[in-house]
């Protein structure tokens, strides 16, 4: 949370003009809270971010504010909802004032800010509606490759050797070029692009090789905390934080993470087979993700990665670069640091620049954990949450069990789509549809053109959850008696499971009682006893 200090605070007052990150509301006993306050902060945010305070007069005359009073603290996400952004909020007092000071965030870059359906901006101590060129110009910014620009100051006796040693090391062995060995520090940064022909030392540089005290001195934002909970608790039960070269720190996060791995075993034919809660592929390629695509100029933000025997979340400053959104980030490329990529690259830490998240994904869903997620992801930062514990293997045994018999593979998309199905229950038409039909992977469910997709009748019977299909198919609460029919004769016969499946938001004795009205209309018979026994259609020879 930021906290003003007091000479901060008459600093701001002193300023002789209301300058440009600055903006004083006398708001004594009221500012509309979804009206006048997004608006502020989106103009505020879209000219660079800034301070929007309430209790002072344009005269910088302290009058205090009584707005908002006890529900501050609801402010930020009511805001967050309105316009998209993290604003942190500070109840200051000054001479026994109440002033309320909003610390707006700049816009991302390429991207406006809109409230209440405007792209405001400032004209004076007014609002107005953003004009075509200044819009033009926001939307048509270049992201610069920051890993890439040269640090001021910063000498070849700031590099730290053991860190260089490392990517020598790992370089010349993906090359397979034991002459990379012999390179000197020099040598080697101006060969890989990190050193330009005046000397400069590059960014890059600097976070993969720079000595701590230089890290310290010009980028101390880039920093990793770990932290690990047994329980989903506020308090971590163990916590580590890194602001080294990365080369020197990168085995070190994954070897915390492994000291508290969880073994899954799982049955496999006639062999028991383990699966680890944190996969070292999966964990490398997310924290190499989130140091070469994290926006470095945010200064007081950092890598935060919060493990637990639950799931594995790494959050990092900057959101998505402009184009790139939850839907498309596993497949469309983009670089916030592209110098950053190309040396982990070179290293043989990843297989290609921009690739990494698909891996993820693919993985994950393959050890029977579900589906990743960006869940907290916003303009401000990226949150990946990465599932530990494993749910099943069914769906990865029937596509492997479909691509064994037609002799195919399936793309890290289509393994992902299949997976959104399955957690979803049902989808809307994508481009692998027609595929999936053709394999009888998936069906379709309706006859309309409002019609959508499900896995198919295959896949829950080798699943044993009949029943689950049944009630994704039936959606009419008209129609249960038909839908205890239709899975009856589809199964051949129904067991009490199955109609708990089917009906899982109704109570056994309304199932029952459905049950017993098709019994006295003559439709179905029970067989055997009633805790084992099954219903089946009433035929002429039952």
């Amino acid at each position: 949370m930021v906290k003003t200090t007091e000479e901060q605070f008459k600093k701001w007052l002193e300023t002789p003009e209301e300058g440009l990150n600055l903006e004083f509301k006398k708001a004594e006993n009221n500012f509309n809270k979804s009206k006048d306050l997004p608006d502020y902060c989106a103009a505020l945010a879209n000219e660079r971010g800034g301070k929007l305070i309430l209790g002072v007069t344009n005269d910088r005359i302290v009058t205090g504010t009584r707005v908002f009073s006890g529900t501050v603290q609801t402010l930020p996400n009511d805001l967050m909802q309105l316009i998209g952004i993290r604003i942190d909020i500070e109840e200051f007092f000054y001479e026994g004032e109440r002033v309320l000071i909003f610390h707006i965030p700049s816009r991302p870059i390429g991207k406006a800010i809109k409230s209440n359906k405007v792209y405001w901006m400032r004209a004076g101590s007014s609002l107005v509606p953003m004009d075509e060129e200044t819009l033009k110009n926001i939307f048509n910014e270049n992201i610069v490759d920051f890993s890439s620009q040269i640090v001021h100051g910063m000498i070849l006796a700031d590099i730290s050797g053991e860190a260089i040693d490392i990517f020598r090391n790992k370089w010349a062995k993906k090359q397979n070029q034991s002459k990379y060995l012999e390179f000197s520090d020099e040598k080697t940064l101006r060969e890989v692009g990190l050193m330009d022909e005046n000397n400069g030392i590059t960014y890059a540089a600097l976070i993969l090789f720079g000595n701590k005290n230089k890290i310290d001195q010009f980028l101390p934002c880039a920093e990793i905390s770990y932290e690990w909970r047994m329980s989903n608790t506020i308090k971590h039960d163990f916590r580590a934080n890194w602001r080294e070269p990365f080369f020197k720190v990168y085995d070190a996060i994954w070897q915390e993470t492994n000291n508290r791995n969880i073994r899954f075993p799982y049955q496999e034919g006639f062999v028991q087979r383990e699966i680890l809660a944190f996969s070292e592929k999966v964990i490398r390629e997310a924290v190499l993700n989130a140091v070469a695509h994290r926006d470095y100029s945010i200064q007081n933000g950092w890598i935060f990665i919060k493990a637990s025997p639950y799931e594995y979340k790494i959050e990092s400053p900057g959101g998505f670069l402009p184009g790139i959104t939850e839907d498309n980030a596993i497949d469309r490329r983009a670089t916030r640091n592209r110098l950053i990529c190309e040396i982990f690259e070179k290293a043989g830490l990843v297989e290609r620049s921009g690739q990494g998240i698909d891996l993820i994904f693919e993985i994950t869903i393959r050890e029977g954990k579900g589906l990743p997620s960006f869940k907290g992801t916003d303009n401000y930062r990226v949150v990946i949450n990465i599932p530990a514990e494993v749910k099943d293997f069914g769906l990865v045994k029937f596509i492997e069990k479909i691509a064994n018999e037609k002799q195919l593979n399936f793309s890290t998309e289509e393994i992902i789509k299949l997976e959104r199905i399955k957690e979803n229950g049902k989808i809307k038409g994508n481009k692998f549809i027609k595929k999936f039909l053709s394999l009888g992977i998936i069906e379709k469910v309706g006859k309309t053109n409002d019609s959508s997709y499900m896995l198919s009748h295959r896949y829950y019977i080798n699943e044993g959850k009949s029943g689950i299909y049944t009630r994704i198919v039936g959606l009419s609460r008209e129609e249960k008696k038909q839908l205890i029919l239709k899975h009856i004769q589809k199964n051949k016969k129904g067991y009490a499971k199955d109609f708990k499946d089917v009906f899982s938001e109704l109570k056994p004795k309304d199932v029952s009682n459905f049950l017993q009205e098709l019994k006295n209309e003559g439709k179905i018979i029970h067989k055997g006893s009633d805790r084992s026994g099954y219903w089946e259609i009433q035929t002429s020879s039952n």
